[in-house]
C-alpha cells in the first residue's frame, strides 16, 4: 500500500540533511560591501578601526573638566571662562584634548566671557569613547550571516570594503502536471495557472539561492525522466506535483529507476506526498502539488537544505499565545498557519489542515508546529512561532 509507512519530520529532515553537502572554499566569491546585500558570509569579518575611532561628543553642548563643575546647580552655578574652561562642541565632535565631559547646552547659560553651568556632570558623561562600539579585530559579522542593509553599514563604517561570501545555490526548479497552464491560457474546469514553479524558485531566492524554473513538464513519463538528464551545475533539483499516488503521479517511480530515494512519504499535515532522493549525486526533492502543502514542505526542507549548504544559521523563532484552540491529527505533525499581533503576540490560528488552500498562507504571517503526539493545542497556550 503505498504511503503505508511514513517518516517523522525529524527522521525525514535528518535522512535530508545528511545528503547535503555545506559548501567549500571553493564555492566562495570575494564582493565589495555595496554589492554584498542579502549575501551569506563565508568567513567571519573583523573590524579594522575602533568604532568611533575618536572619543566624540553625545551632545550640543560645552566640553569640560567634570572635576570644575562638581556641586553645580541651578541654586548655585559653576562659572567657567568661555573658550578656556569651557568649550562649544557639536553632537559627534571630537573631544577637545584635556576635556572629559560635555554639559548639554540647555544646562548653561552664556553671561558675557563666561558659561554658568547649572548641572554638575560625572566623568565621560555625555561622551562616546573611542571603541565604546567597537574596538579594532572585534568580529562585526560572523561566518553563515546573511547580510542586511545595517550589516553594510557597520562594514563600511568599519573600514572593511570587500567580503567573502558563499556562492548562491543553483536550483533546478520542475513544475509537473496536466492540469497546469501557463498565463494566459485559456481557463476552463480541471486546468489551473501554473503558480507553484513561480513560488518556489521566488522562496529560493529569498532564502538566498538561485531558482531556475523551467517549462511546464507534463504527467509523460518520458518527459519526467528528462528532468534528470541535465543535473551538471545544479546544486539541487525541486519539481512540484507528482508526488501522490494517482495514475499521473509518475516521479516516485522515475526516481526509483533513475537514483535512490531516501524517503517517500512524511507525517506532515499537510506535506505528505514528499518525496526526496539522490540521482547522479544531486539531491533531488519533491514538493507536493497542492500549494499549501507545497509551501509547508519547501520550509521544513528546502530551506534547511539551501541554509545547510551556506552555513546559514540565523533562524528566527518566538512565543506567541494562541487566541484559539488547535486540532492535530495522531501521528502527524501539523504545520499551522497562525496571524501573529506583533504588538501583542497573540496568534490566531487560521488551519491546521487543508493542503490546497493558499489563502491560508497568505493570510498568515507565522507558523507553528503541532508534534505528532499531541492532537489538541489550547486557547491562551504559549507556543514557539516562526515568521512565514
Amino acid at each position: 500500500m503505498l504511503f503505508e509507512r511514513l517518516e517523522s519530520l525529524e527522521t525525514a529532515r535528518k535522512k535530508l540533511l545528511d545528503r547535503i553537502e555545506p559548501f567549500g572554499r571553493d564555492d566562495t566569491a570575494t564582493v565589495s560591501v555595496e554589492k554584498a546585500l542579502g549575501r551569506i558570509l563565508a568567513a567571519d569579518v573583523h573590524s579594522e578601526i575602533d568604532i568611533p575611532h575618536y572619543s566624540r561628543c553625545a551632545m550640543d553642548g560645552y566640553a569640560v573638566k567634570s572635576e570644575m563643575v562638581r556641586g553645580a546647580s541651578r541654586a548655585s552655578p559653576v562659572l567657567l571662562k568661555k573658550g578656556n574652561e569651557a568649550v562649544w562642541v557639536h553632537t559627534g565632535d571630537a573631544l577637545p584634548d584635556g576635556f572629559d565631559a560635555v554639559i548639554k547646552a540647555e544646562d548653561t547659560e552664556e553671561i558675557g566671557s563666561s558659561v554658568a553651568v547649572y548641572k554638575a556632570v560625572r566623568k565621560y558623561e555625555n561622551v562616546g569613547m573611542r571603541g565604546e562600539d567597537v574596538k579594532k579585530g572585534d568580529v562585526i559579522a560572523e561566518r553563515g550571516k546573511m547580510l542586511r542593509p545595517h550589516d553594510l553599514a557597520i562594514l563600511r563604517a568599519a573600514g572593511v570594503e570587500e567580503v567573502e561570501v558563499f556562492r548562491k545555490p543553483r536550483i533546478k526548479v520542475v513544475p509537473t502536471g496536466d492540469e497546469l497552464l501557463q498565463p494566459g491560457e485559456s481557463l476552463k474546469p480541471g486546468k489551473v495557472f501554473e503558480s507553484n514553479g513561480l513560488m518556489i524558485s521566488s522562496y529560493i531566492q529569498e532564502w538566498g539561492g538561485i531558482g531556475e524554473k523551467t517549462d511546464i513538464v507534463p504527467d509523460v513519463r518520458e518527459k519526467i525522466e528528462e528532468i534528470f538528464d541535465e543535473l551538471d551545475g545544479y546544486d539541487m533539483v525541486v519539481t512540484t506535483g507528482g508526488t501522490s499516488v494517482g495514475k499521473r503521479d509518475m516521479l516516485y517511480e522515475v526516481l526509483d529507476t533513475a537514483g535512490e530515494v531516501v524517503f517517500r512519504g512524511v507525517a506532515l499535515r499537510p506535506g505528505k506526498p514528499t518525496v526526496f532522493a539522490m540521482v547522479d549525486g544531486t539531491p533531488v526533492l519533491g514538493l507536493p502539488g497542492f500549494p499549501s502543502a507545497c509551501v509547508a514542505s519547501a520550509y521544513l526542507f528546502l530551506r534547511p537544505a539551501i541554509w545547510k549548504m551556506v552555513s546559514r544559521r540565523d533562524s528566527i523563532s518566538f512565543s506567541v499565545r494562541l487566541s484559539g484552540k488547535i486540532y492535530s491529527k495522531a501521528g502527524f505533525t501539523s504545520f499551522v498557519r497562525l496571524r501573529v499581533d506583533f504588538g501583542t503576540l497573540v496568534a490566531e490560528p487560521i488551519s491546521s489542515y487543508g493542503s490546497g488552500v493558499l489563502s491560508t498562507v497568505t493570510r498568515a504571517n507565522a507558523y507553528t508546529l503541532v508534534e505528532e503526539n499531541v492532537e489538541v493545542v489550547e486557547e491562551k497556550e504559549i507556543v514557539r512561532a516562526f515568521p512565514l
